[in-house]
């Protein structure tokens, strides 16, 4: 019992770390994006609108958007699979 709990607990840290590097990646990259597009907007948008302000608007959309619920999936799908495989090897 208690090699299976250390195993569940080792596996979640692995899976935590490799949320915490997708999830950081992909706000660098949204970042870099978001600056990107500022540097192409016209003048007159960017005179009435600050690079700071522009990104960290588009940072709060991106927030609330599908992308960083769907990086949840490294938790969820290992687990999935890990489940069907528990229930193969007792029932299969």
């Amino acid at each position: 019992m208690f090699i299976i709990v250390r195993n569940i607990v080792i596996v979640f840290l692995l899976l935590s770390i490799a949320y915490a590097i997708l999830s950081f990646t992909a706000r660098v990259k949204q970042r870099v994006q978001l600056e990107a597009e500022y540097k192409t907007q016209s003048d007159l948008r960017q005179q009435a609108e600050e690079k700071e302000i522009f990104v960290a608007r588009g940072m709060k959309r991106y927030g609330r958007s599908y992308k960083p619920k769907l990086i949840l999936g490294v938790y969820i799908i290992p687990g999935l699979i890990i489940g069907f495989l528990i229930y193969l090897a007792q029932y299969g």
